[in-house]
């Protein structure tokens, strides 16, 4: 199952994590799909939609013996005016399972193309990530980031609680480390962190986010993107 949309609900995009789809091995092809709205899309703590809300979704392809592939949409809004990029649309595949010792791991590779500008906005990435029961580690590594900004790493780290009544609790940070100072005004790195809580009923997943940054307005495209935001976003699975 595709977990970028319920990271952006949740408001901390895996950031670098796409789909953790823990499969059983030998179980056979299934496919799954999901749509939903968010308040704001945030992508490692940065709006996405000028901090407007967007309709998001996506099918996924689990080939029941760790390989998946899958693709995801949402619609964006960097503000440019009339030349305007209208929508995001992410391509991945990888592999994930789980040692016999418990660890999960999952491997893959992700396109994310832009769509209705001029501008050169698409990239690609690598990612990895292992989880330990509630705890997660994860590493995303892109050679030409968004809008040809070089070299690009992200750690990030995650955990979940479960609380009362079958409520979620997730907490997430990242660190995003740049080979030149040119997406961000001035500045080479920055920290993205969310919290999060949320419930599912069926298929039907709601949640409510902090999300943040510790990027300036003026290093932020002179924006509020990166600010710390409160969102909320429903989605549903099948």
């Amino acid at each position: 199952m595709n977990n970028k949309i319920a990271a952006a609900v949740s408001g901390s995009l895996l950031a670098m994590a796409i789909s953790s789809a823990a499969t059983a091995a030998d179980s056979g092809p299934s496919f799954s799909a999901n749509v939903g709205v968010v308040s704001d899309y945030r992508f490692r703590g940065v709006s996405q939609t000028d901090s407007g809300p967007a309709i998001q979704g996506g099918v996924d392809l689990d080939m029941g013996n760790g390989v998946y592939l899958g693709t995801w949409a949402s619609q964006v809004d960097f503000n440019y005016g009339a030349d305007e990029t209208k929508f995001e649309q992410d391509f991945y595949g990888g592999y994930a399972g789980e040692t016999a010792g418990g660890v999960g791991y999952d491997v893959g590779y992700i396109y994310y193309a832009y769509h209705g500008s001029d501008q050169d906005e698409d990239y690609q990435e690598v990612y990895g990530s292992l989880s330990f029961g509630d705890a997660s580690v994860g590493f995303a590594y892109s050679d030409d980031y968004w809008y040809q900004a070089g070299e690009f790493y992200y750690l990030n780290a995650g955990y979940s609680f479960a609380l009362p009544n079958d409520i979620s609790l997730d907490l997430s940070a990242g660190l995003n480390l740049f080979d030149e100072e040119i997406f961000l005004n001035g500045s080479d790195s920055y920290i993205d962190y969310s919290v999060s809580v949320g419930k599912e009923f069926g298929g039907l997943a709601l949640s409510a986010s902090l999300v943040g940054t510790d990027v300036s307005d003026e290093e932020c495209f002179f924006t509020d993107w990166c600010e710390p935001t409160v969102l909320a976003g429903a989605s549903y699975s099948w």
